[in-house]
């Protein structure tokens, strides 16, 4: 008995050992193909030179590998703006950005930068003044002050001179956006009762309304002021640029907030540029978040549009996550590493660009050895000295304090507390049961049991059937297949999923499964080596070996010593026997004449 439970032990045993040998192949055939890739742009780098790549280029091979600084800032014009001769705020963001990755100075830049700062004209802001009973307001600015009345239906009973008349049914006070001053105008409140202070926002021709930052009259007053930009070099906003400028100025620890209002507004007019990875990226919101999970393609990829690069498509939606590891992440890692990585190990073709920005965004690699605190020329690696690497603004709403002196990968900050796990209900979702499936993404929250997912964006639909390929032995993934698997192109799913089935051991795990076998008989034979050695001897000696019949019908052990008898083998025919030279008989009178002489002689 105890041999059965030590024997079963040793087999479960084995099979961990089998299942971290493959998780070890695998984490090592990723890092092979990564590292394939950091080989190949270096050698493109190298073979077209870094004076000869086009200013984004540089850029991102300097965020990549640490190439090029030198030839990036001799692109510049006086280290102001890139490229030098046209420069333009996208390009001279993202090369603040990589020059200020590697500890160069980039004041000059920034200064350009934040001059080309101007106000939207396609947005409408309105001012909400409201109370829970009946209230006599005095709103003042530019010198003036105006009186009007809440009253108990929450309704303003007039206006508030010219830049603020009422709006929406007498709700809401508008700004005007056509006389002059109102927006730089500093707005002061103050009522007789208790009240607060909104200002809410939206684009001139969107029936949406965002809600801003709430302010209540504790103080007995509230000021309001309209503080919204974006960029441009011309009259009217860039958004891809005020994209990038935003993100950028957020990294060096500029206050941002004055960016999202236009960036929020217009951001679904924008699609192709994936704003939700900046906005996700700038605010923390899980919503964000989870919009730009559920725009992942066919479970690999991103693209904005038809026709977009989704190579860069790709780097940039996961450019939030060099932290986290949603599945969708994974999804895409398997889509570039065994689909989409080219004999080379770069992507799209050779691009330096896409190779490099994937690599900066997927697998981000130290620019320098680290030293033996696991930091970088001296500085402290964030993780490893037990903080946590996020955006500033996550840091910010758990309450955390930013550690300058710990590393993290650009453009994360390293925080002194860790991100608090919100409920499914929190982050907006529904939980699914076991049997349950996901139409949309899933995420971890704090009040999930076992079996249980938060549906995020989609809703918990009732597995009825099974499937054709659930029916075949396979199982349907809308994540797509894990690694120890494969697609089915044979048999499918519902609503598109992947029809996974399991691996056949490769020549690259047969070495493994031998390498288990012959482990485990090697314990087994150290178990049982008693057993083994009377088997042995037994055999050898023949005692105990084959039976022969007695006369008697018993079976009895075949004798000590003497060969053994051979016993025909079953099922095979046995061979006929020898023939004989037999002689003729006599005729049956000759034998009578013998027999008759013979008796005559014994007389």
């Amino acid at each position: 008995m105890r041999k059965r439970a030590l024997l079963g032990v040793l087999i479960i045993f084995s099979m961990f050992l089998t299942m971290g040998f493959s998780f070890v192949i695998a984490q090592e055939d990723e890092q092979t193909k990564v590292d394939e890739a950091y080989s190949c742009l270096e050698d493109k780098i190298d073979d077209k030179t870094c004076d000869k790549l086009s200013t984004e280029e540089k850029i991102f091979s300097l965020l990549a590998v640490g190439e090029c600084k030198s030839e990036l800032l001799e692109d510049s014009s006086g280290n102001e703006c890139w490229p030098g001769g046209g420069c333009n705020i996208k390009t001279t963001a993202q090369a603040i950005f990589a020059l200020n990755n590697v500890n160069s100075n980039t004041d000059d830049a920034e200064e350009w930068l934040l001059s080309k700062e101007i106000s939207p004209r396609d947005m409408k802001w309105y001012l909400q003044i409201e109370s829970s009973e009946q209230t006599s307001c005095v709103v003042s600015y530019a010198g003036s002050s105006y009186n009007l009345e809440i009253s108990e239906d929450k309704t303003l009973n007039s206006g508030a001179g010219s830049c603020l008349r009422l709006a929406q049914e007498n709700y809401w006070l508008e700004i005007s956006s056509t006389s002059p001053g109102c927006y730089d105008n500093e707005y002061e409140i103050s009522c007789d009762k208790d009240f607060f202070t909104t200002k809410l926002f939206k684009k001139s021709t969107s029936p949406t309304i965002y809600v801003g930052e709430t302010h209540s009259s504790a103080g007995g007053t509230t000021i309001e002021k309209i503080n919204s930009f974006c960029f441009s070099t011309a009259s009217s906003c860039d958004y891809e640029a005020s994209l990038w400028a935003a993100f950028v100025l957020d990294s060096l620890d500029y206050e941002a907030s004055s960016y999202l209002p236009y960036l929020i507004t217009l951001a679904e007019d924008n699609k192709k540029y994936i704003p939700e990875s900046f906005l996700y990226l700038l605010t923390s919101d899980t919503d964000y978040r989870t919009s730009l999970l559920l725009k992942q393609k066919a479970n690999k990829y991103w693209q904005g549009v038809v026709g977009n690069d989704k190579f860069y498509d790709t780097a940039l939606a996961l450019y939030p996550f060099q932290y986290e590891d949603p599945q969708e992440k994974t999804n895409a890692k398997k889509w570039l590493l065994e689909e989409a990585q080219e004999e080379s190990g770069c992507w799209n073709s050779g691009s330096i660009r896409d190779t490099a920005f994937v690599l900066h965004s997927v697998w981000p690699g130290a620019l320098s050895a680290a030293d033996d605190n696991g930091g970088i020329d001296g500085v402290l690696d964030c993780g490893t000295s037990g903080y946590y690497c996020m955006s500033r603004m996550s840091c910010q709403e758990v309450g955390g304090s930013i550690l300058s002196e710990y590393d993290c990968s650009a453009p994360y900050r390293c925080c002194d507390t860790p991100k608090t796990q919100e409920t499914c209900l929190a982050l907006g979702g529904e939980i699914c049961i076991s049997g349950e499936r996901c139409t949309g993404t899933t995420d971890d929250s704090s009040d999930l049991l076992f079996g249980e997912t938060c549906c995020l964006g989609g809703t918990c639909q009732e597995t009825t059937s099974e499937t054709e390929c659930e029916i075949s032995g396979g199982s349907c993934s809308a994540f797509g297949c894990d690694e120890n698997e494969e697609e089915s192109s044979v048999y499918s799913c519902e609503s598109g999923d992947y029809c996974c089935f399991e691996k056949t051991p490769g020549k690259s795990t047969v070495w493994i499964w031998i390498l288990t076998i012959l482990i485990v008989l090697v314990v087994l034979g150290i178990i049982f080596k008693d057993t083994l050695r009377r088997f042995w001897f037994r055999t050898k000696s023949g005692v105990g070996g084959r039976k022969r019949p007695r006369p008697g019908g018993y079976l009895s052990p075949a004798p000590l010593t003497g060969r053994p008898e051979r016993m025909p083998m079953l099922g095979r025919a046995l061979p006929p026997p020898p023939k004989r030279h037999l002689k003729r008989q006599p005729p049956r009178g000759d034998i009578d004449d013998v027999l008759k002489k013979l008796r005559d002689m014994g007389k």
